[in-house]
Protein backbone atom coordinates (compact mmCIF):
# COMPACT_ATOMS: atom_id res chain seq x y z
CA UNK A 1 0.00 0.00 0.00
CA UNK A 2 1.22 3.45 -1.10
CA UNK A 3 2.23 5.81 1.87
CA UNK A 4 0.29 9.00 1.79
CA UNK A 5 2.09 12.06 1.41
CA UNK A 6 1.36 15.09 3.62
CA UNK A 7 1.48 18.38 1.73
CA UNK A 8 0.51 21.21 4.57
CA UNK A 9 2.04 21.95 8.07
CA UNK A 10 -1.63 22.23 9.80
CA UNK A 11 -2.23 18.84 8.52
CA UNK A 12 1.05 17.22 9.58
CA UNK A 13 0.73 18.83 13.40
CA UNK A 14 -3.00 17.53 13.96
CA UNK A 15 -1.59 14.01 12.45
CA UNK A 16 0.76 13.93 15.19
CA UNK A 17 -1.43 15.21 18.18
CA UNK A 18 -4.19 12.69 16.42
CA UNK A 19 -1.87 9.84 16.71
CA UNK A 20 -0.82 10.44 20.01
CA UNK A 21 -4.43 10.44 21.08
CA UNK A 22 -5.19 7.27 19.36
CA UNK A 23 -2.06 5.94 21.11
CA UNK A 24 -3.19 6.83 24.34
CA UNK A 25 -6.51 4.71 24.16
CA UNK A 26 -5.15 1.52 21.97
CA UNK A 27 -2.79 -0.50 23.38
CA UNK A 28 -1.76 -1.95 19.96
CA UNK A 29 -1.03 1.26 18.78
CA UNK A 30 3.00 2.62 17.46
CA UNK A 31 3.26 5.09 19.58
CA UNK A 32 1.84 3.58 23.11
CA UNK A 33 5.26 3.03 23.88
CA UNK A 34 7.43 5.58 23.52
CA UNK A 35 11.06 7.13 24.52
CA UNK A 36 11.29 9.06 27.37
CA UNK A 37 14.48 11.03 27.75
CA UNK A 38 15.60 13.30 31.16
CA UNK A 39 18.82 14.80 32.37
CA UNK A 40 20.50 12.54 35.50
CA UNK A 41 24.02 13.81 36.77
CA UNK A 42 24.01 16.16 33.67
CA UNK A 43 23.67 13.25 31.03
CA UNK A 44 20.94 12.08 28.86
CA UNK A 45 18.83 9.05 30.58
CA UNK A 46 16.28 7.10 28.08
CA UNK A 47 13.37 4.31 28.82
CA UNK A 48 10.63 3.17 27.54
CA UNK A 49 7.36 4.37 28.93
CA UNK A 50 3.38 3.86 27.92
CA UNK A 51 1.57 6.79 26.96
CA UNK A 52 -1.48 6.80 29.07
CA UNK A 53 -2.94 10.46 28.01
CA UNK A 54 -2.47 12.93 25.70
CA UNK A 55 -4.33 16.06 24.91
CA UNK A 56 -3.96 18.25 21.69
CA UNK A 57 -6.34 20.88 23.62
CA UNK A 58 -3.85 21.05 26.35
CA UNK A 59 -0.78 19.97 24.63
CA UNK A 60 -0.10 17.15 27.28
CA UNK A 61 0.98 13.55 27.57
CA UNK A 62 0.96 11.66 30.49
CA UNK A 63 2.21 8.54 31.81
CA UNK A 64 2.76 6.69 35.56
CA UNK A 65 5.53 5.51 37.21
CA UNK A 66 7.06 4.59 40.99
CA UNK A 67 7.51 7.53 42.78
CA UNK A 68 10.49 5.68 44.01
CA UNK A 69 12.41 5.48 40.93
CA UNK A 70 15.16 7.42 39.89
CA UNK A 71 13.36 9.54 36.82
CA UNK A 72 11.11 11.08 39.77
CA UNK A 73 14.30 12.47 41.63
CA UNK A 74 15.62 13.86 38.58
CA UNK A 75 12.19 15.37 37.37
CA UNK A 76 12.63 17.52 40.62
CA UNK A 77 16.10 18.52 39.76
CA UNK A 78 15.54 19.18 35.87
CA UNK A 79 11.96 19.25 34.57
CA UNK A 80 13.01 19.46 31.33
CA UNK A 81 12.56 15.99 29.05
CA UNK A 82 12.14 15.03 25.73
CA UNK A 83 9.62 12.30 23.89
CA UNK A 84 10.59 9.80 20.63
CA UNK A 85 8.69 7.57 19.02
CA UNK A 86 8.71 5.41 15.71
CA UNK A 87 6.29 3.86 14.20
CA UNK A 88 7.85 1.31 11.02
CA UNK A 89 4.65 0.92 9.25
CA UNK A 90 3.98 4.58 8.45
CA UNK A 91 8.12 5.05 8.18
CA UNK A 92 7.55 8.27 10.78
CA UNK A 93 9.18 9.33 13.38
CA UNK A 94 8.42 11.85 16.79
CA UNK A 95 10.10 14.16 18.36
CA UNK A 96 8.55 16.46 21.20
CA UNK A 97 10.05 18.21 24.29
CA UNK A 98 8.87 20.08 26.98
CA UNK A 99 8.46 20.69 30.77
CA UNK A 100 7.48 17.78 32.82
CA UNK A 101 5.34 18.07 36.46
CA UNK A 102 5.15 15.02 39.05
CA UNK A 103 1.64 14.46 40.89
CA UNK A 104 1.02 12.53 43.88
CA UNK A 105 -1.80 12.13 45.29
CA UNK A 106 -3.20 15.15 43.89
CA UNK A 107 -6.44 15.35 41.03
CA UNK A 108 -4.25 14.54 37.83
CA UNK A 109 -2.65 11.02 39.59
CA UNK A 110 -6.40 10.25 41.31
CA UNK A 111 -7.97 10.92 37.47
CA UNK A 112 -5.21 8.38 36.14
CA UNK A 113 -5.32 5.99 39.06
CA UNK A 114 -8.85 5.40 38.61
CA UNK A 115 -8.86 5.33 34.53
CA UNK A 116 -6.22 2.57 34.79
CA UNK A 117 -7.37 -1.29 35.26
CA UNK A 118 -5.58 -3.07 37.87
CA UNK A 119 -3.43 -5.37 35.84
CA UNK A 120 -1.64 -1.69 35.04
CA UNK A 121 -1.29 -1.12 39.12
CA UNK A 122 0.45 -4.12 39.93
CA UNK A 123 4.28 -3.28 39.87
CA UNK A 124 3.08 -0.38 42.57
CA UNK A 125 2.63 -2.93 45.40
CA UNK A 126 6.03 -4.18 44.96
CA UNK A 127 7.59 -3.63 48.56
CA UNK A 128 11.44 -2.94 47.27
CA UNK A 129 11.79 0.11 45.23
CA UNK A 130 12.93 0.29 41.73
CA UNK A 131 16.52 -0.38 41.28
CA UNK A 132 17.36 -2.49 44.93
CA UNK A 133 20.14 -5.06 44.54
CA UNK A 134 19.04 -8.58 44.15
CA UNK A 135 20.17 -11.99 43.95
CA UNK A 136 18.11 -13.37 41.52
CA UNK A 137 15.64 -12.52 38.56
CA UNK A 138 12.49 -11.75 40.48
CA UNK A 139 9.53 -9.13 39.82
CA UNK A 140 9.51 -9.21 43.96
CA UNK A 141 5.62 -9.00 43.42
CA UNK A 142 3.16 -10.45 46.21
CA UNK A 143 0.94 -13.67 45.17
CA UNK A 144 -2.22 -11.52 45.02
CA UNK A 145 -1.22 -9.84 41.76
CA UNK A 146 0.57 -12.87 40.33
CA UNK A 147 -3.15 -14.34 39.32
CA UNK A 148 -5.76 -13.26 37.25
CA UNK A 149 -8.32 -11.68 37.60
CA UNK A 150 -5.97 -8.75 39.65
CA UNK A 151 -8.71 -6.62 41.50
CA UNK A 152 -8.71 -3.41 43.19
CA UNK A 153 -8.33 -4.67 46.51
CA UNK A 154 -5.39 -6.35 45.04
CA UNK A 155 -3.55 -2.94 44.29
CA UNK A 156 -4.72 -0.84 46.58
CA UNK A 157 -1.19 -1.03 48.91
CA UNK A 158 0.39 0.69 45.77
CA UNK A 159 -1.22 4.36 45.69
CA UNK A 160 1.18 5.68 48.14
CA UNK A 161 4.10 4.71 45.56
CA UNK A 162 1.97 5.65 42.53
CA UNK A 163 3.24 8.72 40.62
CA UNK A 164 1.63 10.80 37.47
CA UNK A 165 3.92 12.37 34.83
CA UNK A 166 2.93 14.90 32.94
CA UNK A 167 4.50 16.84 29.92
CA UNK A 168 3.26 20.22 28.25
CA UNK A 169 4.85 20.09 25.12
CA UNK A 170 6.77 23.19 23.47
CA UNK A 171 8.45 21.72 20.85
CA UNK A 172 7.59 19.01 18.13
CA UNK A 173 9.85 17.55 15.40
CA UNK A 174 7.96 14.96 12.88
CA UNK A 175 10.42 13.23 9.80
CA UNK A 176 8.99 11.28 7.50
CA UNK A 177 10.98 8.49 5.70
CA UNK A 178 8.78 8.27 2.21
CA UNK A 179 9.71 6.54 -1.27
CA UNK A 180 9.51 9.81 -2.62
CA UNK A 181 11.77 11.70 -0.84
CA UNK A 182 11.72 12.22 2.76
CA UNK A 183 10.62 15.29 4.91
CA UNK A 184 10.60 16.63 8.07
CA UNK A 185 8.79 19.66 10.19
CA UNK A 186 9.73 21.44 13.16
CA UNK A 187 6.51 22.98 15.02
CA UNK A 188 7.58 25.41 18.71
CA UNK A 189 4.65 26.58 20.54
CA UNK A 190 4.71 30.46 21.11
CA UNK A 191 2.26 31.43 24.24
CA UNK A 192 1.75 35.14 22.43
CA UNK A 193 -0.16 33.41 19.90
CA UNK A 194 -1.56 30.38 22.26
CA UNK A 195 -0.51 27.80 19.26
CA UNK A 196 2.32 25.83 17.29
CA UNK A 197 4.49 27.67 14.33
CA UNK A 198 5.98 25.60 12.07
CA UNK A 199 8.21 24.89 9.31
CA UNK A 200 9.46 23.02 6.86
CA UNK A 201 13.16 21.79 7.43
CA UNK A 202 16.15 19.77 5.54
CA UNK A 203 15.48 15.48 6.84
Amino acid sequence: MALPRYETLDTVRELVWERLEMAAQDPGHAFRTLTFGTVEANAPALRTVVLRAASAEDRQLQFHTDRRSGKVEALRDNPQVAWHGWDPESAQQIRLSGTATVHLHDEVATALWEHESPASLDLYVCPPSPGTPIDEPDDRLPPAVQSDPITDEDVADGWPYFAAIRTVVDEIEWLHLHPDGHYRAQFAYQPNQEAFEGSWVVP
